[in-house]
């Protein structure tokens, strides 16, 4: 792959819109970040300096980061072009392989492209055809990868050999499926699975705790910035052995775990994926949790009095935040302390001014998840307004 100015080896930046600071050294890069933070939070407290991702050498910007690959397949005069998906036109932008992901799982994609003629496996195009996209995914700490081949219609005729080949092709796949996507929508993987290799799920370690991903689950992309992220919020959550705490917008119940793995009085979590909650459950129970309950739900909101009452309460919710119902719920539940971990800083600092009705910002500190974008991670510790120091 031929070099380009943002002197990464990456051909393609500029057109394909997922990196935008490819140009910039990674000094400059962490700079930006933290001035778009500055600007947005400054007036809910001090702000301290952006904690940047490992794995880079001395002030050099990461690469190779990623856990997770999503390569579309669309046809051109009659050749199938693999690349990555384009959000500013719904095109896509050929590439063999992204250099900020882990290098196993183009790999894994492209084995996929090679095999879709002789079996016969039509790429959709909008109207008929079979394969939209691949998703790969890659345990860091056990080098396990998934793949996840999702269709058009569900199962296609030869899956399972098809499956089985892929999987013989590459031996760390210990999970194959098909995943049907019937919507307008690209990416998209919300429909039914059908595991045809492995148990469907793979394992990986953060924080000292060992976690099962399955293929619809939501998993952190940058392992190395991910334990600086856990890390510094259990610290903020100061989890006792008496402490009660809900784990909101859970996922396959990474923060709750590694918050509580020193022990805790009781651990709910929550999220809309019963995919999620699944691996959550299993995941509790894989670390010792034995004392932890999680439910899949839509609402948001959740009721906590009487008996059931929370001390800490942990949020990590997509990129467009907090549903109002949940603000709600916090304020009226009023837990001692509230973490919240954010993708999006201008979100956070809307839901940030909601919780000043009963709540104070104690600290901030941004972590760099995702290196060569805009984009930045985010945890807001609060405390009680009127509580005592935390």
């Amino acid at each position: 792959m031929k070099k380009d100015k943002s002197g990464c080896g990456c051909e393609v930046f500029g057109k394909c819109g997922a990196c935008q600071t490819l140009n910039l050294d990674y000094e400059e890069e962490l700079s930006l970040k933290m001035k778009r933070e500055i600007a947005l939070l400054k007036r809910f407290g001090h702000i301290e300096e952006i904690l940047p991702s490992p794995g880079g050498e001395e002030g050099k910007r990461p690469l190779g980061y990623r856990n997770k690959a999503q390569y579309l397949f669309q046809y051109n005069g009659g050749r199938i072009n693999m690349g990555l998906y384009r959000s500013s036109d719904g095109g896509l932008t050929r590439v063999d392989r992204c250099p900020m992901e882990a290098p196993e799982l183009a790999s894994v994609a492209r084995t996929v492209r090679k095999m879709l003629e002789p079996y016969g496996l039509k790429v959709w195009d909008g109207r008929r055809g079979t394969l939209r996209h691949v998703m790969i995914r890659k345990g860091f700490a056990t080098g396990e990868l998934l793949c996840a081949l999702v269709t058009k219609g569900g199962l296609f005729e030869k899956a399972q050999e098809f499956a089985d080949e892929l999987a013989g092709r590459h031996p760390e796949l210990k999970s194959v499926s098909v995943i049907a996507n019937d919507t307008d929508t690209p990416l998209f993987m919300s429909g039914e699975e059908y595991v045809l290799h492995g148990p469907g799920y793979i394992w990986d370690e953060l924080c000292g705790c060992r976690f099962r991903i399955s293929a619809k689950a939501f998993y952190q992309v940058n392992p190395g910035a991910t334990e600086l992220l856990y890390g510094k919020a259990a610290e903020f959550a100061e989890i006792g052995p008496d402490s009660r705490v809900l784990d909101a917008y859970c996922g396959i119940g990474t923060v709750g775990i590694v918050a509580a793995k020193g022990g805790c009085g009781s651990l709910e979590g929550f999220d809309v994926s019963e995919d999620a909650v699944r691996d959550a459950e299993k995941n509790a129970a894989e670390n010792g949790i034995g004392n932890a309950v999680f439910s899949a739900r839509k609402d948001g909101g959740f009721k906590a009095d009487g008996e059931k009452r929370y001390d800490v309460v942990l949020a990590d919710p997509p990129r467009a935040g907090c549903d109002r119902r949940f603000l709600g719920s916090v304020l009226r539940a009023n837990p001692e302390r509230l973490v919240y971990i954010s993708c999006n800083p201008e979100t956070l600092a809307r839901d940030l001014e909601i919780l000043r009705e009963g709540y104070r910002v104690k600290a901030i500190q941004p972590v760099d998840l995702f290196p060569g974008t805009y984009h930045v991670e985010t945890i807001a510790l609060m405390t009680r307004a009127g509580a005592g120091k935390a």
